[in-house]
């Protein structure tokens, strides 16, 4: 397993960008979120119909965008027609949905920023899809040198266990924890995945998986992940000060934040950045 570098600072990474503004997973929300000073950006990933990875959340544009359809059943050509700022709480010129490539240029000369970048396509619903995605972009981080400062992403067990065949110890690996929410596995997660995105669920008797009310993981998680070397990594929807500060003295140095601006305030104000 590689483990990810830590010290006492915590990192701050932009979830979907500057996430905050309503512009999420466009090129501006990531140079917002670039100038706000972050270590970290994350976003997602789909495959377009004539093979192009997309930054998106969700399966369709209809959400974030003023089209509608499925990723996979659009053209590149057709999703760069449409403007992703249709929800901006900011005044802001219309753009398209970027590229991956877009967003690895936009990246690459800021050379101490990771990438986390999530696979949306999942081989639950289509192998082929999933794998030629994951593909395309491990290739893409590969070729542009980037793969030393990038995580790959993934709520399927089953393409974190691809992509680390395929490619071992080339990227850090971000999964979920408790590992459950990954799916079933053939390889032990705790082998080769170096950061966990805390989630507090519980698996009930017939296998399905339950959110908790209380957002918290308890201590013991975190122990024990620590103890294993992996990084633990709060996620926006913990949305507190007072826990993430709880998470923090647990050990954990990652938080993802739709507001990396002010949480960067918040820590600095701490002595934590």
């Amino acid at each position: 397993m590689k483990k990810f570098p830590s010290d006492d600072k915590v990192l701050v990474c932009g979830h979907r960008g500057q996430g905050c503004y309503g512009i999420e997973n466009t090129l501006t929300a990531f140079r917002l979120a670039i100038e706000d000073g972050v270590d970290m950006l994350e976003t997602d990933v789909h495959l377009t119909k004539d093979g192009y990875p997309i930054l998106m959340h969700d399966n369709t544009v209809d959400r974030t965008t003023n089209g509608k359809g499925k990723i996979i059943d659009l053209t590149l050509k057709e999703i760069k027609k449409l403007d992703a700022t249709v929800g901006a709480k900011i005044k802001i010129a219309p753009e398209p949905p970027p590229t991956l490539l877009e967003f690895i240029q936009l990246v690459k000369k800021h050379k101490k920023i990771y990438l986390n970048i999530e696979l949306k396509d999942y081989p639950e619903e289509d192998e082929q899809i999933a794998c030629l995605c994951a593909d395309i972009v491990c290739d893409m981080i590969i070729e542009n040198n980037l793969a030393e400062r990038t995580l790959i992403n993934s709520f399927s067990g089953k393409l974190l266990e691809y992509v680390y065949k395929k490619y071992g110890d080339t990227f850090y690996y971000h999964g979920f924890y408790p590992w459950f929410i990954l799916g079933y596995m053939q390889i032990e997660p705790e082998s080769f995945i170096s950061v966990a995105c805390m989630q507090h669920r519980v698996q009930l008797a017939d296998g399905t998986v339950q959110k908790c009310a209380d957002n918290m993981c308890p201590k013991e998680w975190f122990d024990y992940l620590l103890s294993k070397d992996i990084m633990p990594l709060m996620a926006p929807s913990l949305k507190e000060y007072p826990l993430y500060d709880l998470a923090f003295s647990y050990g954990s140095r990652i938080v993802n934040t739709n507001d990396p601006l002010n949480m960067i305030k918040h820590l600095n104000e701490k002595g934590e950045y």
